[in-house]
Order: structure tokens, then sequence, then C-alpha cells
């Protein structure tokens, strides 16, 4: 008898609804994750309800959304990003569920809300139109076609050719992140000054074919090298100054084609690039974030199992051993540390996915001064001394060291005090303040690379003189 008065008691609380709710109109939330994301679904239609999904800080608008309604929940489906938020009805102008997207799961609040949304300024976003020549390019590259932009002065050339080389995670042609676009600042500017400038979408990107999920650093290097070969071709390039200028880990991509290729690259600018270890720079992370987020004994205990766990990955040879290993060490913890530990949620299969992608055994095993020792054109390598992605003055240091110690004389480095990862002047310096600042590259840092490029190809043009 108790149960069949639970059932009918679940059956009535299941029908209860909101009254007066319309689910058309405005939806918005802040979606934390590490940094404050709003999001913007807007709902229309009378017959057919349809509607989009809007992402302000990256630059993403008018994304199709599937809109499906419960008497008590609304669900809003994202095919074309594997995103979906589940909501229940609270009232007639506020949702509140999850966001679940690439195994993630996590909380949002909806609110309904008739004003449109406030787009961030970006002050230094090039407006056309240009006094230089843009042009879509299309490359064959090792996993299908890439896409990008090549913007030149005009006149004939040949111009010589900074190649910009994006860093880790699925990045656009811009390198477009919370809609800044520091690679188009940065190609505007070059442009502006004489150079013709390359920049691209990652393979699986934008209109770029191939997957990026399974490549390493290794393979986003050969898809630089395909672009770098089709420019060669070209006869408004001058192909003996051509250069690249990696940010993050395109830093590392361009140390590894400049070490691998010396005779086609004849200069790199490396903006926050690596001079230690992959491992190191991960270690460094994991003390660095959990430092701001728990007491000290606890930071140390974070970076031993990052340590732990990282070593896995770099000595495991078998698949399924590493698979095995990686629940064991993660399943110990979550006892630890009392929490629940399901290895079937989508949450974890998606950690224990990330843990054994190619990117990351890659990463952790890369060895900088591998291929900083072979890198024999000028190198001018940059960072923010409160970068909190890639530690600063050892990085700097070791790029100049072993870059020197092998008898590279043309390197140059240089900190920039109080600046962040992407070369802002920060106050908290950590990733969610990127969208609140709204200089996407300090010109100081700018003028100091062009500086820089002019007196590199000078240089260049005076050694191809006397050779000549």
């Amino acid at each position: 008898m108790i149960r069949i008065l639970l059932f009918f008691f679940s059956i009535s609380f299941a029908c209860a609804q909101v009254n007066n709710f319309d689910v058309r109109g405005n939806w918005v939330g802040e979606l934390n994750v590490g940094a404050n994301i709003q999001l913007i679904f807007k709902v229309t239609g009378e017959y057919m309800i349809s509607g989009t999904l809007d992402v302000p800080l990256q630059g993403a608008k008018d994304i199709p959304i599937i809109v499906s309604e419960t008497i008590q929940s609304v669900t809003f489906t994202i095919e074309s990003i594997k995103g979906k938020f589940d909501g229940k009805k609270i009232d007639s102008v506020t949702l509140e569920g999850n966001w679940k997207q690439n195994g993630g799961v996590y909380p949002l609040i909806l609110k309904k809300k008739d004003s449109e949304y406030i787009i961030p300024k970006r002050p230094q976003t090039p407006v056309e139109p240009f006094p230089y020549i843009t042009e879509e390019i299309t490359v064959q590259g090792p996993a299908g076609k890439l896409t990008g932009t090549l913007s030149k002065p005009q006149g004939t050339g040949p111009f010589p050719l900074v190649i910009c080389i994006t860093g880790s995670g699925a990045q656009d042609r811009d390198e477009t992140i919370f809609s800044h676009k520091p690679f188009l600042v940065l190609a505007d500017a070059f442009t502006r000054r004489g150079y013709a400038v390359l920049r691209m979408d990652d393979r699986g990107v934008g209109q770029s074919e191939g997957t990026l999920s399974n490549a390493t650093s290794k393979d986003l290097a050969d898809d630089i090298y395909s672009c770098l070969q089709s420019m060669k071709q070209r006869s408004d390039i001058n192909n003996r100054a051509i250069g690249l200028l990696g940010h993050s880990e395109g830093g590392m991509i361009a140390q590894m084609l400049a070490a691998t290729y010396p005779k086609d690259i004849s200069f790199l600018c490396s903006m926050a690039g690596l001079g230690v270890s992959g491992f190191d720079i991960l270690v460094w992370q994991t003390r660095k974030v959990s430092s701001q987020l728990m007491p000290i004994n606890e930071v140390e205990k974070a970076v031993k199992r990052q340590k732990t766990v990282l070593t896995m990955i770099k000595q495991s040879k078998d698949s399924v051993q590493l698979r095995n290993a990686l629940i064991d060490s993660l399943g110990t913890w979550a006892v630890e540390q009392q929490k629940v530990f399901m290895v079937n949620t989508p949450e974890f299969q998606a950690q224990l996915k990330q843990l054994q992608s190619p990117w990351l055994r890659f990463f952790i095993n890369y060895e900088p001064s591998s291929f900083l020792k072979n890198v024999k054109c000028p190198v001018f390598a940059i960072n923010g001394s409160e970068d909190m992605q890639v530690e600063s003055t050892e990085n700097l240091r070791k790029i100049d060291s072993i870059l020197k110690a092998h008898r590279n004389k043309a390197v140059k480095i240089k900190e920039y005090k109080g600046m962040n990862h992407l070369f802002q002047r920060c106050v908290t310096c950590d990733i969610a303040e990127y969208a609140k600042i709204e200089t996407t590259i300090e010109q100081e840092v700018i003028d100091d690379i062009l500086l820089w490029l002019d007196e590199t190809i000078q240089s260049i043009s005076k050694k191809k003189i006397k050779r000549g």
C-alpha cells in the first residue's frame, strides 16, 4: 500500500507546472568553467519552436539549437558542438539545470531577459576596410585540407612572411579566446609594416579538415610545414625570409620546425613558449593553480598526485595496463578525499580519455633541449612575468641558455612585467581575467616584435647581398 501511495504522489508532483511559462524569448546565464562565459539561448516561433545560441566571449553567434519542452523541464540541444542544457522550470523566468559537453557537467541557471547582451569591448580588433590585401588560403595537409588567411601589402612583393602558430586546443586562425583575436591583431600590425602573414585554422576547426582529438604536436607541426611549403611556391613571398611566430604550444611547434627544417625557416618568435619539459610545465601549472585554491599541505598532495599520474602515462607501453592503472590511482585518490567514484559516468570517461590521449603522451615526453640545440636562426623569446600557464623566468632562461650553448648568437629574450599569458597587463592574472581585460595584446609587445622583425630581415638581406 505504501508503494502505491508513493507512486501516485510522484505522478502528481511530476505533473505540476509553472504558470504562465513561455519558452520563447532570450534565456541568459553565466557558465563557470574556470572563467565565466555568458550563454544566450534565443527561442522563437509560433507553431514550430526553434532557437539559436550566442556565446559573445567566443565570438559565436546564431548556432542552431533544438528546443524540447515538457510540463516541468526544457532542454536545449546543440548538435554542432555536442552540447546540451537540461533545465527545470523554477518559475516563469528561471530555468535551473546543467550544461553538458565533452563529458563535463556544469551547473547553469538561465534567466529570461528581454534586453540584448552587451558585446565585450575589444578596441584593438581591426575593422575593414584594410590598406592591404587579404586572401583565403587552402592547403592540402597530411590529414586533409587546411584553410586560413594570407594578408599581404599592396604590390607584387616578394614579401617576407610570418606564419602564426596557435596554442593548444581547438583554435581558429585568429586564435580567438573570449572574443579577443590575438593573431588578427598581430597580422594587421605586421602587414601594415610590410610583412605578409599567414594564419590558419587548426585541423578540424573552422573550414579545416581532419580530426584534432587524435593529433599530437608533431602532427600539428606537419600541418604548418605543409602550409610553409605551399607559401614557398608563390612569387609574392620571399622564400628566403619565411619565419614562424608561435604562441604557447605554438612556440613549441615552432621550435620543432626550425630545428627540423633549418633551410626553410629564417627566424622564430616564441610567445610564452616552452623551455622546460611538458612534464614540468604541467606539474608547475598544478602547483600554481592549486596554491590559489587550497592550503599548502593540500597543494603538495595535489602535485604529488599529478606527478604520479603523469609518470604512469610517460612510462606506460600498454594502453590497457595504463587504463587500469589510471582507474586504480584515481579511485584511490577519490577514497582518500571521500569523493564518490563512478567509473562509468560520462565525466570520468571523458577524463580518462583525455589522460590517454596521444597529445598528452607526446606533450609529457617533450624535451625542448632536443630541438632547441638545432635551432640556428634568429630567435626572439618573450613571456609575461605573471603567466599562469607557462612560467616565465625559468622557461626564458632555459631557451636562452640552450640556444647559446649550441652557438646560436642571434638570441633575444624579454620578460614583460605585470603581463599574463596573452601579454595583457593584469591584476589577478588568471584565465578568468582574460575576458575582462579590453586590451588584446599590449602595444609595447607588438612594437618590440615589429622592431625585432625589422632588424632581423635587414640582417638576412645583408647576408644575402654578401653571398651574392
